[in-house]
């Protein structure tokens, strides 16, 4: 009974998933000073994004099931066992989404349900085959599955100097970390015939990765004044810690351990927000 539960959690990617879940409740409850109640749309909202999230990995994790096959750390699955998983999931994004839809009466959002597990569909199946259209189009999920609750939700007062350093350092951490993903899967990625980055230019990768690890403290300079000293001063310290140690592992080829790093860098800015 444990091994299939292990195994589930394991190809829903429930780190991600609890990850998201962090960030929203740190906006709810920490930045917009809301209590909680059933009848606020940025509940449903914020469970429709997950939802969604497991549907995109399940089917990810469909879509690539022979060229996982060859990693040594593969997850073997019965494929129409997770089909049906797949179809609930997306099931449950739709009745959360449309449940928060009946709340606002807001035609952007029914739009908004619509196109994400449309957009992740496209992703699982082409979008990630080709040169950085599936590191963008990521990015911008990610940014789009935070933004979408805060925006639609009832009665959210949050500063949008703050929302918008959230959805910037989305955008760009999650676009760096696919990049690290794409390099890490580049020989899996060319004998499936997909043509990422890396596997038409390898080098080119790792030097746009390794560039963009080092922009991005200096980037965090744009919005020094929405943090004090102390708090600015820590976060810098450790984004020049973690920009080197990822241009390190870049450079030493050692991909798993600067995609762990990126992760991490993301944990580091999700939890600093609790101190604007």
């Amino acid at each position: 009974m444990i091994q299939p539960l292990i195994k589930f959690f394991k190809i829903i990617r429930w780190k991600n998933v609890l990850i998201y879940l962090i960030l929203e409740f740190i906006i709810y409850f920490v930045l917009a000073g809301k209590h909680f109640s059933i009848t606020d749309a940025w509940l449903f909202l914020t469970l429709s994004m997950a939802f969604f999230g497991i549907f995109g990995n399940i089917q990810n994790n469909i879509a690539d099931y022979e060229r996982d096959r060859q990693k040594k750390d593969f997850i073997d699955f019965n494929i129409t066992t997770y089909l049906i998983w797949n179809i609930l999931f997306l099931v449950l994004g739709f009745l959360t989404g449309f449940t928060a839809f009946y709340m606002s009466f807001k035609p952007n959002l029914l739009y908004t349900v619509i196109s994400v597990p449309l957009l992740l569909s496209l992703y699982n199946y082409f979008l990630k085959k080709i040169a950085l259209a599936g590191n963008l189009t990521i990015a911008f999920l990610t940014v789009l599955a935070i933004y979408v609750p805060v925006i639609f939700a009832k009665d959210i007062q949050i500063d949008k100097h703050i929302l918008n350093l959230l959805l910037v350092f989305a955008f760009w951490l999650t676009f760096i970390r696919e990049i690290a993903k794409d390099l890490e899967d580049k020989n899996l990625d060319r004998k499936a015939g997909f043509k990422t980055l890396p596997v038409l230019h390898e080098n080119l990768s790792r030097y746009l990765l390794m560039f963009l690890s080092l922009a991005t403290p200096f980037l965090l300079f744009y919005f020094k004044t929405y943090f004090d000293g102390v708090t600015f001063g820590i976060l810098l310290i450790i984004s020049v810690l973690i920009a080197l140690l990822s241009v390190h592992t870049v450079y030493k080829k050692q991909y798993e351990n600067a995609t762990k790093l990126y992760k991490l860098w993301m944990l580091a800015g999700i939890f600093s927000v609790i101190f604007l």
